[in-house]
């Protein structure tokens, strides 16, 4: 496994990952992304080189973003921690490849990396009904943010961090 920054010679392939993501979600009840959300996204990550990709075999099976960004919508969330932070969104694996270990050893890299930029939380947020993610991030450590959930398009988003 490998990952690298994501490049814009990488949004054909980052956007059919997503897609078959997004069929995948949709069959499990997990409607939260569509044809425009999180595609519109995609280029300003780059840009902003703060979306990665997740090789292996040299195909791209997975891709995150890291950001500093204090997005709006997080302020409703008392967050437990207050040192430096960064957040981590759109954590995705393309579906034949899901169960197999990617997101959970994508997570312990991520930790050794924002440990060397000096980041001592990692934050995030989950759709209430992504059973799989929850899951995923109780396991490794993550704690659950009393009073930390915001609503979008009827949608509830719960809070979580760990402090590293």
């Amino acid at each position: 496994m490998n990952i690298r920054l994501a490049k814009k010679s990488d949004l054909d392939e980052l956007n059919i990952l997503f897609k078959k993501v997004i069929i995948d979600m949709d069959k499990k009840k997990i409607n939260m992304w569509n044809d425009i959300y999180p595609f519109c996204e995609f280029e300003y990550d780059i840009s902003n080189k703060r979306m990665y990709v997740i090789e292996h075999n040299d195909e791209i099976i997975g891709s995150f973003v890291l950001s500093d960004y204090d997005d709006p919508d997080y302020k409703s969330i008392n967050w437990k921690y207050n040192e430096k932070w960064i957040s981590l969104n759109r954590l995705a694996i393309i579906p034949e490849k899901q169960g197999k270990g990617y997101a959970k050893e994508t997570i312990k890299y991520i930790e050794k990396e924002i440990i060397k930029q000096n980041y001592k939380v990692i934050r995030l947020t989950v759709y209430e009904k992504n059973i799989y993610a929850i899951g995923l991030y109780e396991k490794l450590g993550f704690d659950k943010v009393e009073s930390g959930e915001y609503c979008i398009n009827d949608k509830k988003f719960i809070g979580y961090e760990k402090i590293i």
